[in-house]
């Protein structure tokens, strides 16, 4: 295989990897872009350096889209303003599984505390449902602190 066959197939693979996490595939593209070819790149230099590597739908609005996301999650880091335009780059730590690892954290934990605030409101008067709720707590609890220890490893690993 040529290298840039291969580094296509990476894109791909990298982009599946971020469907099969529910995320849409141009992420992994953009990350796996970002991670082969270093540099600052806009939303504009993306899409058409997708399109030359992809015959699919690599418009702006959808690089965008996926940009935002990737943001949202510390994959990349955005500079510049409206007026001059923005440009993105990977942030020197970014890593999908950390941030997505921080991310079931925080859902555990919103998912604790609205349990609590159940079981607050139920008072004990439905001792089955007191049950189920602190069995939902616990289960909740020990996969944070099995997350928190992953998270730590990893941060060790990569020296943050």
């Amino acid at each position: 295989m040529v290298s840039g066959d291969l580094r296509k197939e990476f894109l791909k693979l990298v982009g599946k990897a971020y469907e099969h996490y529910g995320y849409p595939e141009h992420c992994g593209w953009i990350e796996g872009l970002l991670l082969l070819e270093p540099k600052e790149w806009s939303q504009k230099g993306l899409s058409e350096r997708l399109s030359e590597l992809f015959s699919t739908s690599t418009s702006i609005p959808s690089v965008n889209r996926a940009l935002k996301i990737l943001e949202s999650y510390g994959i990349v880091e955005k500079t510049g303003s409206r007026k001059i335009g923005f440009n993105y780059r990977l942030q020197s730590s970014s890593n999908l599984v950390l941030s997505m690892f921080y991310q079931l954290l925080i859902v555990n934990q919103d998912f604790i505390a609205k349990l609590q605030a159940l079981e607050t409101k139920n008072k004990k008067r439905d001792s089955e449902l007191g049950r189920a709720i602190t069995t939902e707590i616990t289960m909740a609890e020990i996969w944070n602190r099995a997350l928190e220890q992953i998270i730590t490893s990893l941060q060790d690993e990569q020296g943050e």
